[in-house]
């Protein structure tokens, strides 16, 4: 009887326990070319219901409960709990709010788009016009989309691959012509291109970057990044057999420490990872390379905000990256 009694009374407190249970948002920023945005990360209801505001030059966050911590990043802008369910962030003075939403995981967004010379913003990448930074080199970047045609990629209702991969590469090409920098697309349209082909496209370009984009079966961002080792079968060491790679592989190792930074600050730490590809097209490519393996179908909505996302995500990784290699 006494144990039926002291069950039945964490039945009843159970309630309160749980009521007491408080869940933790994840908040994190990142700095672009002309804004700066807000990541916010946490269970769906709470991020599902809350609202933003303008109020003067702060950005004010409501949300629906008060059962919630912030674990912040050390890169993330100045803010306060003026009460138990409310946010406040104090950009300075800014021109306007981009809001939206985003699954796997749940995260409300929010670009900042800032007065530059007012904003108390963390520094800014930021191009300056007539400086002698912008004196460096301009590179010649290509971007391949993977599949096209025939070759499809994965498929998931109405996403494919191939669809996918262009869309990005578009709208990260746009990006990079906007500074010094020339993108050109492997393809521009649904058409097949053999990955020799795609090598040789390279060449005639004669790129610095090399960024291939294509869609995994994974729920996180994995980059690869090419790797020459004579300690493979001999099925392998053909694809090996290439000088360029070897004369570049500092410069992918560069290349993909600017982008996972920039898709850390982004997407928070664990949707990147890093992982070595020692043959393939990468092995081939006589410039910086790297694969972006983008997360599955089922782990993201490809809708028009979240491949935006990921091409000013890929955008401020390359732009690093270049400063980083000026001359």
């Amino acid at each position: 009887m006494k144990k039926f009694v002291i069950i039945f009374v964490l039945i009843l407190l159970w309630p309160c326990y749980s009521a007491g249970e408080t869940s933790v948002l994840k908040l994190r920023s990142s700095h672009h070319l002309d804004f700066v945005r807000i990541v916010i990360e946490g269970e769906e209801p709470i991020i599902e219901n809350a609202h933003v505001y303008q109020r003067g030059t702060d950005v004010l966050v409501k949300f629906s409960t008060s059962d919630f911590s912030i674990k912040a990043d050390k890169k993330v802008i100045k803010y306060s709990r003026p009460d138990k369910k409310n946010v406040t962030f104090s950009p300075g003075e800014f021109r306007g709010l981009k809001v939206f939403t985003l699954r796997h995981p749940t995260r409300l967004v929010i670009d900042v788009h800032l007065k530059v010379k007012q904003s108390a913003f963390l520094p800014l990448v930021i191009p300056k016009e007539n400086k002698k930074s912008d004196l460096r080199k301009s590179k010649t970047v290509v971007i391949d989309p993977g599949h096209g045609g025939y070759e499809k990629g994965i498929k998931k209702g109405k996403y494919i691959e191939k669809n996918v991969a262009l869309d990005i590469a578009k709208k990260l090409g746009s990006l990079i012509n906007r500074g010094a920098s020339r993108s050109h697309l492997t393809r521009k349209s649904d058409r097949f291109m053999s990955q020799k082909d795609r090598v040789q496209f390279v060449k005639d370009k004669e790129a610095d970057v090399f960024i291939s984009l294509h869609v995994g079966n994974h729920s996180e961002m994995i980059l690869y990044v090419p790797l020459v080792s004579g300690q493979v079968s001999e099925i392998v060491k053909p694809y090996l057999d290439n000088r360029g790679q070897k004369e570049h592989l500092n410069e992918s190792a560069g290349l993909v420490s600017a982008i996972k930074e920039a898709m850390l600050a982004d997407f928070g730490e664990d949707m990147v990872s890093v992982r070595p590809l020692p043959y393939g097209i990468l092995s081939n490519i006589e410039s910086a390379a790297l694969i972006i393996e983008l997360p599955s179908f089922e782990d993201a909505y490809y809708v028009e905000d979240l491949k935006a996302e990921i091409a000013n995500t890929i955008y401020q990784g390359f732009y690093n990256y270049e400063e980083d290699n000026k001359g």
